[in-house]
């Protein structure tokens, strides 16, 4: 018996290398071709994530909805394609179900939370979305420092821009080189400036266009009025921390009374599943969880409207 284990062992051992690796070369006409040609050789692993994203991308092409855009991964910074990240939110689903059921919980309960994990998807992307959105209108002010002095240098507006975007940091220089490479292109460099401020929200950037397109059609020193609104989105920047910092306990708050529910569920799914079967197995129990759900929603929403500040 030890002997029949040490065999299967070292198989699984050697099935598990020939699919992270590959087959190995072989030294027949097939492997002496090899030599001169260049061919890609794949692990199986990755073959078969090629094919599931291939795959999911014709379904998606086919139906004509996806629950994730091209521009709103780019905007969250994530180097991905749509497909690639469906493929790997199925996989975190089916992960997430297989590991509740090992874990001796409900069928029913246990697919109920994998379907919470595209949703979770949705929410990290969208908080990705909104961290660079922060950390683009954070950068502005020192980015209309280093414009200014560009200027009293005597470069001119578009080569200012483009030096200040190879001295700024992500995602002002991403944003900056769009700018600079669509005028270059013959875009107008406002219409190029109001559109980055409009995929990045930013209403500071869309003040900075149009003082440029005032000094443009008016004239003016153009130093001055980028020092002016330089100073204008500093006071707002100041602000908005504060807000930021006033509502930091109301949002921790908010956090952990919704996570509570969902933790002393699963906790109690774990610890006496007789007591949780209850609530799924009768219809009063499911009524009830209908209910709680409701309310949930009900609450997370009027938190949220609370804890968000807009100006």
């Amino acid at each position: 018996m030890l002997v029949i284990g040490a065999v299967l062992v070292l198989a699984a051992v050697f099935c598990g290398y020939l699919a992270v690796v590959g087959m190995p070369e072989t030294r027949g006409t097939r492997g002496r071709v090899a030599e001169y040609s260049v061919v890609e050789r794949k692990p199986l692993f990755r073959r078969m994530n090629d094919t599931a994203v291939s795959t999911v991308e014709g379904v998606l092409s086919r139906r004509g909805w996806r629950p994730f855009t091209s521009d709103e991964l780019e905007l969250a910074g994530m180097r991905t394609s749509v497909a690639a990240l469906v493929v790997l939110v199925i996989a975190l689903g089916g992960a997430t179900f297989s590991g509740l059921v090992a874990l001796q919980l409900p069928a029913l309960l246990a697919f109920v939370v994998s379907l919470l994990v595209p949703g979770a998807a949705k929410v990290v992307v969208r908080a990705k979305v909104t961290r660079r959105r922060k950390r683009f209108a954070g950068q502005l002010g020192s980015l209309l420092q280093m414009m200014a002095s560009s200027l009293r240098a005597g470069q001119s507006l578009p080569s200012a821009m483009d030096s200040a975007s190879r001295d700024a940091d992500s995602p002002m220089a991403e944003e900056l080189t769009r700018v600079v490479n669509e005028y270059r292109i013959g875009r107008d460099l406002v219409d190029a400036m109001e559109q980055v401020a409009e995929r990045m929200q930013s209403e500071d950037f869309r003040w900075i266009a149009q003082a440029i397109e005032a000094q443009r059609a008016t004239g003016g020193n153009l130093n001055e009025i980028l020092d002016q609104v330089a100073e204008t989105i500093r006071e707002r920047q100041h602000i908005r921390e504060q807000v930021s910092a006033l509502s930091a306990e109301g949002r921790i708050s908010a956090y952990i009374l919704m996570a509570l529910p969902v933790g002393i569920g699963v906790y109690y799914s774990m610890v006496a599943p007789d007591r949780m079967g209850l609530f799924i197995d009768s219809g009063i129990g499911k009524l009830i969880l209908l209910g709680c759900g409701v309310m949930y929603v009900l609450g997370g929403f009027w938190m949220r409207s609370i804890v968000r500040i807009e100006f």
